[in-house]
């Protein structure tokens, strides 16, 4: 199928393509022998990676978020500006859950703010106690991030032409203090003696096209 890589019925918010493609694949279910490769007739009706003038329309964002604090600012920084910029998102945020009916915020149990503080303490405090006792510190850790990782995209893909997810992705990434608190913990869990600290600097904070980017991405960011 020509879909982007995590995108197997093709695009977000499309019933009717999915149902299709769908369909389709449980079709094959019918053939006399196998295995079965068949390809899919129809394109996405938006590429995830088709990187051109129409898709990046609309994707200047239009909420004010906070300047960026610099690479030499303390940690401290960070998390000032980390709960400015979420509190600046949350209108965007509601009007996603309000037109989807759904949200994918919420495996880590905690509100998005106390998630948000969790993290930000931990950037400043590796010590800081996680504020779930059921749970392993370092997986309160991940879920807290990848929470907020929802809380973002769910935001900034509501917003009318948002474009292909390799900008949204990129906009998490670079343009946020979000995605430089990302990078920060990326550098934390890599220097940690933990085990399961250096799994999560791999690539499980900051994706692999990210830290290596395809000629795509750095086209978009040049």
């Amino acid at each position: 199928m020509p879909f982007e890589l995590g995108r197997p019925l093709g695009v977000p918010s499309d019933a009717e393509f999915q149902t299709r493609v769908l369909t389709a694949a449980l079709g094959l279910l019918d053939a006399k022998s196998g295995p079965v490769l068949v390809d899919y007739p129809e394109d996405a009706p938006e590429s995830g990676l088709a990187l051109d003038e129409e898709a990046m329309t609309g994707m200047v964002c239009p909420i004010d978020l906070p300047k960026i604090p610099d690479a030499d600012a303390p940690t401290s920084e960070l998390g000032k500006s980390l709960m400015r910029e979420i509190e600046g998102l949350a209108p965007w945020y509601d009007l996603a859950v309000r037109s989807r009916g759904r949200t994918t915020v919420g495996p880590s149990g905690l509100d998005i703010k106390d998630a948000a503080k969790f993290f930000a303490a931990f950037l400043e405090d590796q010590d800081t106690p996680a504020p779930r006792e059921d749970m392993e510190k370092a997986r309160v850790l991940k879920l807290a991030y990848e929470d907020l990782k929802a809380y973002y995209t769910e935001s900034i893909t509501v917003q009318p032409g948002y474009g292909a997810s390799l900008r949204v992705e990129n906009w998490l990434f670079n343009e946020t203090t979000f995605g430089r608190a990302l990078w920060t913990l990326r550098d934390i869990c890599r220097a940690s003696d933990d085990e399961y600290f250096q799994h999560l600097g791999g690539n499980s904070i900051v994706p692999d096209r990210q830290i290596h980017p395809p000629e795509a991405l750095q086209e978009l960011t040049g």
